[in-house]
């Protein structure tokens, strides 16, 4: 089965529009790193860190190396949180693709020849699979379009809103 490697801001962001549960019935698994475990995933929306890995959440651990490798990223990438290198590490190591909304993240997994995938690609891959009804899809879309604490570009919201709404 696919693994795909999350930042937390994915996890959050899905958790703000009650979708973070629905993302564990895709043909994939989703893992993290576990320093991104114990300090980022604190504020989940009535989701519990270990509701998460009883849905089938993967906590990864990077070995010395790995943690080098990450500290280097770092290094090279100040803007970065040790989180987010982690996060990338472990994504380059196991070549798994990375979950995230970061432009820093997904340039820098890029560079290293790492799919990246981000929230968007969770919202049509829920749609596809028809495991979230599109009018609550839709209802999640719209309320990132309003909220100032998504990151998302506003367009390309608004173009998956108008498909979505289409098929109401």
């Amino acid at each position: 089965m696919r693994v795909l490697v999350s930042d937390a801001s994915v996890l959050i962001e899905l958790s703000k529009w009650s979708l973070l549960e629905a993302i564990f019935e895709l043909p994939c698994e989703f893992a993290v790193p576990d320093i991104l475990y114990e300090d980022e995933l604190l504020d989940l929306h009535g989701l519990t860190r270990e509701d998460l890995v009883r849905l089938g959440l993967r906590v990864e651990h990077l070995d010395p190396k790995g943690m080098e490798q990450a500290a280097g990223y770092q290094k090279r990438r100040p803007q970065l949180t040790l989180h987010d290198c982690f996060a990338i590490t472990l994504s380059v190591i196991n070549e798994w693709p990375l979950l995230s909304s970061d432009k820093r993240m997904r340039q820098t997994a890029e560079e290293e020849s790492v799919e990246v995938l981000g929230v968007f690609w969770v919202i049509d891959q829920l749609e596809a699979k028809g495991i979230v009804p599109t009018e609550t899809l839709a209802e999640a879309l719209a309320g990132m379009l309003e909220d100032p604490r998504t990151h998302l570009p506003a367009a390309e919201i608004r173009r998956r809103l108008k498909r979505l709404r289409g098929k109401d």
